[in-house]
């Protein structure tokens, strides 16, 4: 979908619901990213950024979905970037409690 130069070909309709289906993927990733940064105490770093994303997700999410291609590719933008940040927050998580032990 990030390749798509142009038109994809779709209908707006179809578009639509990718954009839809992605957004759905979103906001369930962004309540994994919460509930993991939730786990670092304030101050950490990744937490702090894990707040930055979680803000712009939540005004991407707040737009209006559109049929094209443009908005798709933010979508999978949007997801891409939330699961990046949870594998790092998983990382830093799983590194906080080795050290612990």
């Amino acid at each position: 979908m990030l390749g798509w130069t142009g038109t994809s070909g779709l209908p707006p309709a179809d578009l639509q619901q990718i954009a839809l289906l992605l957004t759905g993927t979103a906001r369930a990733v962004a309540t994994d990213v919460r509930r993991a940064a939730d786990l670092l105490p304030e101050g950490h770093a990744d937490r702090a950024l894990a707040d930055a994303v979680l803000e712009e997700a939540d005004r991407r999410l707040s737009l209006a979905l559109e049929g094209t291609v443009s908005c798709v590719q933010g979508c999978v933008r949007l997801v891409s970037a939330l699961y990046a940040r949870l594998d790092r927050l998983t990382e830093a998580v799983a590194s906080r409690s080795a050290r612990a032990l």
